[in-house]
């Protein structure tokens, strides 16, 4: 994969600089078909004004996001594996690991998936897919180190060949050891997107490979737990502490291509309609091994001597809809969806269920005076596992100082495809029951003012709840069994985020309070979380370099915490111990010079104040002390 995609990168570059040079001579281009086209890239060096509003983004939606590449305390949040900010997870002691969650989300997705839910907050899905148009070749690179015997890097590189053509490439790997014993982590992510804009077609193609290797250890034993809170000296090297799983392992595998095409009929402002036919083709696998079964799982079926649990799951989609805008709709789109998906048992080399189903989907955008209506709606026709989802926004429009937003939603999604069927090679773990469809209604309201800040309430209706737990009261404590909750669960969820400066110091907050309404203990979630971070902004060495220091608390109250369960890559509730309380501050100190971002973080550093009572789930303990440092530099060429 990295040879590939060095390949590609030489021949796509050489292909935009060969455009260039020809075009700059006043030849032809490289081919025919752009022989018309001026090449947006032919800029003499000596009229080179870089101005940033020239390289433009665009998510899966068409929103267009413009490159930021000043220091803010946001970009500080999202130095991290996912590039997001982490505010409302926890993360695990080692990078590219799972997240446990801290607040309640639903699923988007209501098509059938496959399963393994921890990995979601890992993997990039399809909200992350960009497509770009730039006026000059761009590359970024990032870099953040990792914790022993590894790295965390990115490459990404994108240029239009002309004014209508675009083409990315970018690839992410990771490998850290971890400090504690089987901890290993290491993913690859490749990624390639192309698209095309003409008079009457707009093509969007992008390619995306993900593989994640998880070294499972399944948390401390009892033993080492007691150890690990204690502050015993002699386990200050974790890798002394025992563990659960010395030889499991988890190895995760997918593909996804996605293809857009726009045929236009009539491309006029306020007044066209094209016809879009989409392809979205995805194959996912997922490997658990263990060279020895662990007791904790129970016994090994029949004829089993080793756990080696190997599933595929495999789904095409294809969208035709007609879509139009003019004097009464901003926007229309009304569309059927066409869903297939296979189940397969690798070990086996068996189909364990393929279906085909259908759906219904609609779009409806209206600009009044100072709002917008969003009214979109996705409705099952046929076929089994296939959810349904209903969309009402309204969110402001053309206000300065305030912007408020109101969505109304209603959805139904099934939790996974793999929860219905899976037999392990454990005879204890084995699924063979068609579940429920999650039903969530929910109302969000959000208001953002220049002075006071933002603030989102969310109200949701949960119904038919998805869930698994174990029988602590067995030897094996660790088989998971599912269930659903048949009745109402109530959930409030208040956020609050400001950032208040007194010259070159500023103070940024975020809170967050949560309810629910429940008449047993299904869903845990702690009821505050707080995060404040506390820095100085400044120029220096005459306005060349700008830096930003200071401290982030995140605190979060007592609750009981989900356990990760490897033999499924998913979470399972529990009701017996509680992790929270305790402050995560890390010191920072990052800087600016050019287009380069330059992090350097000492990662909990008051881990050793206090006793050990820091944890992710109740058996694997959060991150000790460590200093991290890394960059994120941006190449205009």
């Amino acid at each position: 994969m990295i040879r590939l995609f060095i390949l590609l990168t030489f021949l796509l570059s050489f292909f935009s600089i060969s455009s260039q040079e020809k075009t700059n001579k006043g030849k032809a281009g490289p081919s025919g078909f752009f022989k018309k086209i001026k090449d947006s890239m032919s800029i003499g060096v000596k009229s080179f004004n870089f101005d940033v509003k020239e390289y433009k983004s665009f998510n899966n939606h068409g929103d267009t996001i413009i490159l930021d590449t000043s220091l803010t305390i946001q970009k500080y949040y999202k130095f991290n594996y996912r590039k997001k900010d982490n505010l409302e997870l926890l993360k695990f002691n080692n990078v590219g690991q799972v997240y446990n969650r801290l607040t309640f989300s639903t699923k988007n997705d209501i098509f059938t998936t496959f399963g393994y839910n921890a990995n979601n907050t890992i993997l990039l899905n399809s909200n992350d897919i960009m497509f770009y148009d730039v006026a000059y070749p761009i590359t970024e690179l990032f870099f953040k180190s990792v914790f022993s015997q590894g790295q965390l890097t990115d490459a990404f590189f994108t240029s239009n060949i002309n004014k209508k053509t675009n083409f990315s490439l970018g690839f992410r790997a990771l490998r850290s050891l971890g400090k504690y014993q089987n901890n290993l982590s290491g993913s690859k992510h490749f990624r390639f997107g192309f698209s095309y804009s003409g008079k009457a077609l707009e093509t969007k193609l992008f390619f995306l490979s993900q593989k994640l290797e998880k070294h499972e250890n399944g948390g401390l034993t009892l033993k080492s737990l007691q150890d690990f809170i204690s502050k015993n000296l002699e386990f200050k090297e974790r890798a002394k502490l025992d563990v659960n799983f010395e030889n499991a392992k988890n190895n995760f595998n997918s593909r996804y291509f996605f293809l857009n095409n726009k045929l236009f009929f009539n491309k006029v402002p306020k007044n066209n309609f094209y016809l879009t036919h989409e392809i979205d083709y995805q194959t996912s696998n997922n490997i658990f091994s263990q060279q020895s079964a662990s007791i904790l799982y129970g016994n090994l079926s029949s004829g089993s001597t080793i756990i080696n649990d190997h599933f595929k799951f495999r789904t095409l989609k294809n969208i035709i809809s007609f879509n139009s805008s003019n004097k009464f709709l901003d926007y229309l789109s009304l569309g059927y969806i066409n869903y297939n998906y296979n189940f397969f048992d690798e070990e086996t080399s068996s189909s364990l269920l393929s279906k085909n189903t259908s759906s219904f989907t609609s779009k409806m955008e209206k600009e009044f005076n100072i709002v917008k209506l969003i009214l979109s709606l996705n409705q099952k026709i046929s076929g089994d596992r296939l959810g349904s989802k209903y969309n009402l926004k309204l969110i402001s429009n053309r206000l300065e100082k305030i912007n408020f937003g109101i969505i109304l939603q209603f959805s139904k999604a099934h939790p996974g495809i793999m929860y219905d069927l899976y037999k392990s090679d454990y005879n204890e773990i084995n699924f063979d029951k068609e579940n429920k469809l999650n039903e969530v209604k929910s109302l969000e309201i959000s208001l953002e003012a220049e002075k006071f800040g933002k603030v989102n309430l969310n109200i949701s209706e949960i119904y038919n709840h998805f869930y698994i737990t174990t029988d602590n009261n067995l030897e094996n404590y660790m088989t998971p069994i599912l269930n659903q909750f048949a009745e109402n669960i109530g959930y409030l969820k208040i956020k609050y985020e400001n950032q208040f400066n007194f010259g070159i110091f500023s103070i940024d907050n975020a809170l967050i309070y949560q309810n629910l309404d429940q008449t047993k203990q299904i869903i845990n979630l702690p009821k505050f979380i707080v995060r404040s971070s506390i820095f100085l902004s400044e120029k220096i060495f005459n306005n060349a370099m700008d830096i930003q220091t200071g401290f982030s608390l995140k605190v979060f109250s007592k609750f009981f915490a989900d356990e990760y369960n490897p033999a499924i890559s998913s979470f399972n509730i529990q009701n017996d111990i509680k992790i929270g309380g305790y402050p995560i501050v890390d010191f920072f100190f990052n800087a600016k010079i050019r287009q380069t971002r330059i992090f350097l973080i000492a990662e909990h550093f008051n881990s050793s104040f206090d006793s050990n009572n820091f944890f992710s789930s109740p058996r694997v303990p959060y991150r000790d002390r460590n200093i991290r440092f890394g960059f994120n530099w941006n190449l205009f060429n």
